[in-house]
């Protein structure tokens, strides 16, 4: 009996300890599973953009941007992919933007598709995966383009009247019918 009740016991055991392995392996190819699907995704260096108002919903966060960015910069330098990080990347973003601030109508008026008006540009940067953060950073200053060439933008409100009323003249004149 003692025999029978020991291999019975040791069985058990046994059995056991084989399913503990198995649920340990399971486990521990999950978490394998995990780290080869985040390391797949691009770690992206710090990298920074300027982005008019008309590209993007400020009310919507994780809405990206659409359109090219006004300007870009890849700074070539990785920072950690915590919050900390992603505050490096903006101030040195920020720092690295700053530069171009003397000269930014002229820039962003060259390098943007499409005319604007009155739109601000806001510093956006991306940290380790390639989605823009919108630092909610801007100048305060507006922009107003068209053709590729800076303008004040009282002068283009002033053109923008103008072609409304010639539009509106326009219209009002070949709507009229002859009676018969």
């Amino acid at each position: 009996m003692d025999h029978r009740n020991c291999s019975s016991i040791l069985l058990s055991v046994l059995g056991f300890v084989v399913l503990l392995q198995c649920i340990a392996a399971a486990k521990y190819s999950r978490f394998r599973l995990a780290d080869t699907q985040r390391n797949t995704i691009p770690n992206v260096p710090c990298t920074c953009a300027i982005f008019l108002t008309g590209q993007f919903n400020r009310f919507n966060r994780t809405e990206q941007p659409k359109g090219n960015p006004g300007i870009q910069l890849e700074l070539m330098q990785h920072f950690t992919c915590t919050p900390a990080g992603n505050k490096q990347c903006s101030n040195r973003c920020l720092d690295a933007i700053v530069k171009h601030l003397p000269n930014s109508q002229n820039v962003i008026c060259a390098t943007i598709d499409r005319d604007c008006y009155r739109e601000r540009a806001y510093l956006f940067y991306q940290n380790c995966s390639p989605r823009w953060i919108n630092s909610n950073l801007s100048a305060g200053k507006e922009f107003c383009c068209q053709n590729d060439e800076p303008m004040r933008c009282n002068l283009m409100a002033e053109l923008i009247r103008q072609s409304l009323l010639e539009n509106g003249n326009s219209t009002s004149t070949s709507t009229s019918y002859e009676e018969e």
